[in-house]
This record gives structure tokens, sequence and C-alpha cells, in this order.
């Protein structure tokens, strides 16, 4: 969905790279699958790769990143640039795309950003013109403030308007946290995949929402289970994340 050709859904726009598998052939390779901008660095790189026979044609595209209200929401930006925005793959080949930082002010808590690739239609305007994209493509971009950040979660049970139950976590700290193999321990250690792979990120002073399963039970007789930014940990209802350090 599109606001004012500004602002995007992400769950309407970006594949989750991590999560991903391309239908086709797979001949576009993206690397690595998320980029940083460290205290002072103003450019970094992401490598397009083409493992096909045949060029192909991709478009990038780089949006500011944000949540709100438990969902994900993409703004156009003006304080990143990449180039080339399009651009051809040679087969077998590789090309390098630049992100560069305009705005250079400084940065009390992490900012977001993604970077949406879309792979082209052979002699296709590009995708913004109207003509579908093959692929679709969308890698986290973070710039870090100069002091020391970290995620800092919390979790708690929010409830829709239908009244479904929807696992909340919060993030108080000024660094998005990954989530990955997010899980609900019920009544007698039962377990309830909720995000068996890739949950997705919470970003610095959001929250993001996930359905619970209707036979989850309820909390706080269980717990939440996680890996979070590559270490186990335990996330109790109404308390602060548990890392067992």
């Amino acid at each position: 969905m599109i606001r004012g050709r500004a602002t995007l859904r992400l769950f309407t726009l970006a594949i989750w790279l991590a999560a991903a598998t391309p239908a086709t052939s797979g001949d576009l390779r993206l690397e690595p699958v998320s980029l940083t901008l460290g205290p002072g660095e103003e450019a970094t790189s992401l490598w397009l790769s083409n493992t096909g026979r045949q060029p192909l044609q991709a478009q990038v595209r780089l949006f500011s990143w944000t949540q709100d209200g438990g969902g994900e929401v993409l703004q156009a930006t003006r304080e990143l640039a990449v180039s080339p925005p399009l651009l051809e793959v040679p087969p077998l080949g590789r090309q390098r795309v630049r992100v560069v930082r305009l705005a250079g002010s400084t940065i009390s808590a992490e900012t977001a950003y993604r970077l949406v690739v879309d792979e082209l239609p052979p002699d296709s305007p590009p995708a913004a013109g109207g003509q579908a994209s093959l692929l679709r493509y969308s890698i986290p971009v973070f710039i870090q403030p100069s002091a020391a950040a970290k995620p800092r979660l919390s979790a708690r049970i929010d409830e829709d308007a239908a009244g479904n139950r929807l696992l909340r976590l919060q993030n108080s700290g000024d660094r998005h946290a990954r989530v990955a193999a997010l899980a609900y321990i019920g009544t007698g250690e039962r377990r309830h995949a909720l995000a068996p792979n890739l949950a997705g990120y919470v970003l610095a002073g959001r929250y993001k929402h996930w359905p619970l399963p209707a036979d989850a039970g309820r909390p706080p007789y269980g717990r939440f289970e996680a890996d979070v930014d590559g270490e186990p940990v335990v996330l109790v209802p109404e308390a602060d994340l548990l890392t067992g350090r």
C-alpha cells in the first residue's frame, strides 16, 4: 500500500530476505543479508551476484523503516542514497551497489532503513513505473549511534479488536533486536512455535506483535523462548528480558 507514493506497508512490499526462497530459478544473490554503518562510517557496499547465464536487470531503492502499532512501515528517505539505482548484472558476474549516508548529524539511537531490490523483466522500465518485478528482496540497513547501543526487550500480551491475543515485544533499548525461533512454552511444557525461523526485528524504541495460537494457554502460566541476536533467551510476560547471565 502506498500513501502519496511515499509510505509503504512492509508486508505488501518486502520479502524478509533471511526467510525468503526465490520461487523461480533464483539466479540473483545478495550479499551480505544486512548492512550496518558504524559511528563515523559514511558508506558501505552490497554485492548483487548473477548465478545464471543471462544478464539480470535490477532496481535498488532505500526507505526509512519504523514500526507503528506493532507493524512495519516504510517511507521515502533522503538520508541515504544508493549508487547505481539501476543496474545490469552480467552472467556469472556480480555488481557492487554503494550505500552512502547523506545526513551526517549525530544520532542518539540507532536508525533503521530497508534496502529493496527488484529483479526486473528484461528490457523493462523500473518497477516504480508500473512494471511488476520478477522477484523482490528486502534487507535491513542500520546506522549506529556514537555511544554503545544495545536492545532491551520486555514482553506483554495484547488483544486486538476481535479479541485475538498477541505477543507484544517492546524494545526500550537504543539498538534493534533480531528475533528468531520464537515459541511459547505453556502448561505441561507444551511448545507452540510462533516463528520457527526468523521472526523479525524489533527496532530501537519500538514494539512488534506476533499472533498467539488459540490453544497456547494463557500467560503468565508459561513463558516465551527465542533466539535474540544469536543468544537463547527467556521472555516472561510483563518482565524484562532474562538472559540467564
